[in-house]
């Protein structure tokens, strides 16, 4: 069952994957420009905006219910102003929810009814994704974002034929590491479209503070500058698909060694000359002191030995 809203999950990578993520779980994917814009209703901040359709890229609907969208046609849709960028558009990924603990995509209209967010610009164009049951009966899948090729590529790449791939998370090794040094965790990743990741410890997601967590195309990584002992346990990169709802996961555990390190480095020795009024070495022996290990060392002349050079070495006296 659906447990109280928690911080979504970060997708992987930039913007593009989110478009790719919105373009397969849509209904309807189309370009379209804006022709008006209405005014922002006080109270609620809602306006209405009418897309004229220049392009369709998807229509699932178009066989079931209607006979689909036509190049040229305006479509009316509701969107509520945008009060502030609070976080850039890497960081804003789709509506998710979550079911029993885990991360979960959530490719939906708002829930409860609310209208989602977006600051529509009159005269730009956008790529905008739809679910629905015809062409006056559509709901916006998440904000709607402008028609680039970069994002037109990203709808392209998901939406041809047999281009789907399952998803899939790697990289995470187990690690024993002293306290204060770094730790770093790269989580990769694959599948098309890419999967949205989120970080575990002991089974509980990750909140950024003095974990940092970064996102690239194709990976996440996670970086405890100064690891502590309550830093030790299972780490876990879980990544969700769009398609099924499917997680991947990579873990590893995480050793901390608590105890301080008091070894003190010995080699390479270096020696120097005994004390001039010490008479150590006998026999002719050279005589040197280790000022690291406390000790003196003789190097015994030809035939003698001893720690002392106070034994004749007979075995290799020269004949």
């Amino acid at each position: 069952a659906a447990a109280g809203r928690m911080a979504p999950c970060a997708h992987l990578g930039d913007e593009t994957n989110d478009v790719s993520a919105r373009a397969y779980a849509s209904d309807v994917v189309f370009e379209g420009k804006v022709r008006s814009k209405g005014p922002v209703r006080p109270g609620d901040g809602t306006y209405g905006v009418t897309f004229v359709v220049q392009r369709v890229h998807k229509d699932a609907m178009q066989a079931v219910t209607y006979e689909g969208l036509r190049v040229g046609s305006p479509v009316r849709l509701n969107f509520r102003e945008k009060r502030g960028d609070r976080d850039p558009p890497q960081r804003r990924p789709p509506l998710q929810r979550r079911v029993d603990a885990q991360c979960v995509q959530r490719f939906a209209p708002a829930a409860g009814g609310q209208t989602v967010e977006a600051n529509i610009k009159r005269g730009a164009k956008y790529l905008v994704f739809v679910a629905g049951v015809g062409p006056h009966n559509l709901s916006v899948l998440g904000e709607p974002v402008l028609r680039t090729p970069k994002n037109v590529d990203a709808v392209q790449k998901v939406l041809c034929r047999d281009c789907v791939q399952p998803i899939g998370v790697w990289g995470l090794h187990n690690t024993t590491l002293k306290v204060k040094s770094a730790l770093k965790l790269m989580c990769r990743a694959k599948g098309n479209p890419m999967p949205a990741l989120q970080w575990f410890k002991d089974g509980v997601p990750i909140l950024v503070g003095r974990r940092r967590i970064q996102y690239k195309k194709k990976r996440s990584m996670l970086v405890i500058p100064k690891v502590r002992p309550e830093d030790a346990g299972k780490y876990e990169c879980r990544g969700t698909g769009v398609q099924t709802g499917h997680v991947a996961i990579t873990s590893a555990q995480v050793i901390v060694n608590s105890k301080p390190d008091n070894t003190t480095a010995l080699w390479p020795l270096v020696g120097g000359p005994c004390p001039a009024d010490l008479v150590y070495c006998l026999n002719g022996g050279t005589c040197t002191f280790y000022e690291t290990i406390g000790e003196l060392v003789c190097q015994c002349a030809e035939g003698f030995k001893g720690q002392r050079c106070e034994n004749k070495d007979i075995v290799n006296k020269s004949i």
